[in-house]
C-alpha cells in the first residue's frame, strides 16, 4: 500500500487510521472512501483493480505497473450471479462488465478485516455522462458545418460543451443512410435529456449499447433543457453494436426495424402490416419441403431475368380462375414439346399472323402488358410492375413521421437551458475520417483534489465533481 506514513485525516471521509494504535501507526482501513483508479490489469484474472484513495496525500508517479499494484486493491462486486458447487465442477454463472478506466473516480469500502476493499461504484463527471446509455445525438463542431450526430462528451476540461466531438457510430449512421434519422439513426437516449432520466440501459467503452427508453417528458415533475419539447418521443428499445448494426423497436413510430452494419440490407414491420425488405446483393430463399406463398391482393413481379424450373414429375400448373391469361413478348414466343402438343378450347380459336398461315381466321386479340407504375418517392428504381420497391436509406418510401431529436442539459455549470434539435435545419450528416478513440493516460495525473484533473487557476469548481477544489488539503473553495 502506498502511504505517507502521517497520522492524519482525509478530508471529508472516514478516518484511515485506528487510534489504538501507537503513533503513526498505519492500521487497517475501516469505512467508504473516494478514489481514483491507477490500474486495471489483475494477474489473477479475478477483475480486481488498483485505486488511490483521494486526500491521503500520495503524491507520486504512476509509470509503471509494478508501482500502480502497490495502492489499494479493491474486489468489484457482480449485481447478478452465483456459483453452484458440486462434485467433480462448478457452475458459474451471473454479469460482468468493464472494469473502471484508469482515472476514473469510485467509491470503495474497506471492512476493517483485511486491506482488500470492495467496489461499491462509479462516480460521473459532474456534467458529463450524457452519451450514456445510447450515444444520442449532439451537435458536432466541423468544417463550419452545423450539423448533429452521435457524439462524445466533452472532456473534463473543456469549458465550452455546446459543440461535441463526434463518435465513430455516427460515421456507420451516415454510411446507413440513417445520418438524420429521427426514427432509425439519431436518438435522444441519453441521461441528461430530463431529470429525473426516463429510460434504462447500458453502453461499452467500444460503442456497443443497449437502451428501453420510456419517452420524453416534459411536465412539473421532470426538468428539461427545452420548456417547449414534446413529451412521448423516442420511445423505444435498441439493441446496436458499434458498427452501426441494430435491432430498434420504435413504440413512437410503431415500427420494427433490423439493419445490418453498411445499411446494404434492412428489414422494416410497420404497425399497418407492411414488411419492406431490402438487399444491396442477393436474398435466397431454401425450403427442404414445400414453399408456401399466399398473396390477397396483387403478386407483382419484376426483374430483369425470370428463371422457373419444375424438377418433380408433376410439372407446373398454372390457373387463372376468373379473369384472362395475357402472355406478351418483344421478340418470339417459342413453345417445344418433346412429346405431343395439346390446345384445348370451349370457344373459337383464332390465329392471327401478318404472313401466311394455313389457318387464318379472324384478327388475334393482342396480349395486355403489365402496368408499369411510376415509384415518385424512389431515389434508384423508379419506375416498376411493382408499387412499392424498398431501396437503400434513407428510403423515401417510409411513411413514419420525423421528429425533432431532444438536446441533453449543456455540461455547464450554470447553463441548463439548450435548443432540442430541428432535422430540418441541418446539413447533411456526411461520413467523417476518425481516428480510433482511446482513453487518455491519466495515470501520471498527481492527486490534486477532489478529482481526477488538474484545478485551473481561472476556475474556481473542478469540473469533474463540480464541486469547490481542496485548497492545501484542508478544505474545499
Amino acid at each position: 500500500m502506498k502511504y505517507t506514513g502521517k497520522d492524519s485525516e482525509s478530508t471529508g471521509i472516514p478516518d484511515r487510521y485506528y487510534r489504538g494504535g501507537s503513533a503513526g501507526a498505519i492500521m487497517q482501513l475501516n469505512g467508504v472512501f473516494v478514489a481514483k483508479v491507477v490500474a486495471i490489469k489483475d494477474d489473477t484474472f479475478q477483475g480486481h483493480i488498483n485505486v488511490e484513495l483521494i486526500g491521503h496525500q500520495v503524491v507520486t508517479e504512476k509509470d509503471n505497473d509494478d508501482v500502480r499494484r502497490q495502492y489499494h486493491r479493491v474486489r468489484r462486486l457482480m449485481n447478478f450471479g452465483g456459483s453452484i458447487q458440486d462434485q467433480g465442477y462448478s457452475n458459474q454463472y451471473g454479469m460482468i462488465t468493464h472494469p473502471p478506466a484508469p482515472g476514473s473516480e469510485v467509491l470503495v469500502a474497506f471492512t476493517g478485516a483485511d486491506q482488500e476493499g470492495f467496489l461499491l461504484g462509479v462516480l460521473q463527471d459532474a456534467g458529463r455522462a450524457g452519451q450514456i446509455p445510447g450515444i444520442p445525438a449532439g451537435e458536432l463542431a466541423e468544417g463550419g458545418q452545423t450539423t448533429i450526430g452521435p457524439s462524445l462528451d466533452a472532456g473534463v476540461a473543456v469549458s465550452n460543451t455546446t459543440k461535441k466531438v463526434r463518435h465513430p457510430v455516427s460515421d456507420q449512421l451516415a454510411i446507413q443512410g440513417l445520418g438524420l434519422d429521427s426514427v432509425r439513426g439519431l436518438t435522444s437516449s441519453g441521461s441528461r435529456r430530463e431529470s429525473p432520466i426516463n429510460l434504462f440501459g447500458f453502453n461499452t467503452p467500444g460503442g456497443h449499447s443497449f437502451v428501453m427508453d420510456d419517452g420524453t417528458r416534459n411536465d412539473e415533475d421532470v426538468l428539461v433543457a427545452d420548456k417547449n419539447r414534446a413529451a412521448g418521443e423516442n420511445k423505444l428499445m435498441r439493441w446496436r453494436s458499434k458498427g452501426g448494426a441494430q435491432i430498434l423497436i420504435n413504440d413512437t413510430s410503431n415500427i420494427v426495424y433490423i439493419g445490418n452494419h453498411a445499411g446494404t440490407s434492412w428489414i422494416q414491420m410497420n404497425s399497418a402490416g407492411d414488411i419492406d425488405v431490402y438487399s444491396e446483393s442477393r436474398i435466397s430463399l431454401h425450403s427442404e419441403d414445400d414453399f408456401n406463398l399466399y398473396v390477397g391482393g396483387t403478386f407483382n413481379l419484376d426483374a430483369d431475368n425470370i428463371n422457373i424450373k419444375s424438377r418433380g414429375s408433376e410439372g407446373i400448373k398454372i390457373e387463372n380462375a376468373t379473369g384472362e391469361l395475357n402472355v406478351h413478348s418483344a421478340r418470339d414466343i417459342k413453345l417445344t414439346t418433346d412429346m405431343n402438343g395439346h390446345i384445348k378450347a370451349r370457344g373459337n380459336v383464332r390465329i392471327s399472323t401478318d404472313g401466311l398461315i394455313d389457318l387464318n381466321g379472324p384478327p388475334a386479340t393482342a396480349a395486355i402488358k403489365p402496368v408499369t407504375q411510376n415509384l415518385t418517392s424512389n431515389t434508384t428504381v423508379k419506375k416498376s410492375v411493382a408499387g412499392r420497391v424498398p431501396e437503400h436509406e434513407p428510403w423515401g418510401g417510409h411513411t413514419e413521421e420525423q421528429s425533432n431529436i431532444a438536446v441533453q442539459a449543456p455540461s455547464s455549470i450554470t447553463n441548463k437551458t439548450a435548443k432540442d434539435y430541428d432535422l430540418n435545419n441541418l446539413q447533411s450528416n456526411k461520413s467523417h475520417s476518425y481516428d480510433e478513440i482511446k482513453p487518455q493516460n491519466v495515470n501520471t495525473n498527481k492527486n490534486s483534489g477532489l478529482g481526477s484533473v488538474e484545478p485551473d487557476g481561472h476556475k474556481m469548481l473542478n469540473p469533474r465533481t463540480g464541486r469547490g477544489w481542496l485548497r492545501g488539503r484542508g478544505g474545499s473553495l
